[in-house]
């Protein structure tokens, strides 16, 4: 049985770069996407694809930041200074890697966890 989502709950795995939304502690893996005009936790600046074996949830961690680091960098470089502050890597696990999700979402934040800041435009 799959727990229900809100209509705007989404895997991380279906965002698309420029998607804005907010985040969950509670329901890993997924995002609430958001309009990017009203207050939200982060956007999506890459979705890239794992390629590769991968056995330990630590090594497909490594990999999907490795993949999101020189994007998320150029990004947050041109954001206005105490816009951006944190990062979200979402990737799958080892269950879900060999079951064929591939995906890797990066994406800049304000802050993460509930009361923290929040973007409210799109980023440049």
């Amino acid at each position: 049985m799959f727990p229900s989502l809100a209509d705007d709950e989404v895997p991380y795995y279906l965002l698309r770069e420029g998607d804005c939304f907010d985040t969950d502690d509670s329901l890993p893996g997924q995002a609430a996407k958001r309009r990017c005009t009203q207050p939200h936790d982060a956007e999506v600046v890459r979705v890239s694809e794992l390629n590769g074996t991968y056995t330990t949830n630590a090594a497909l961690k490594k990999a999907a930041s490795a993949l999101c680091k020189a994007p998320l960098e150029r990004k947050a470089a041109g954001q206005a200074a105490g816009t951006v502050r944190d990062t979200v890597v979402q990737y799958p696990d080892t269950g879900g890697y060999r079951t064929g999700i591939d995906k890797v979402a990066c994406s800049l934040a304000a802050g993460v966890g509930k009361g923290s800041h929040k973007l409210t435009e799109p980023l440049k």
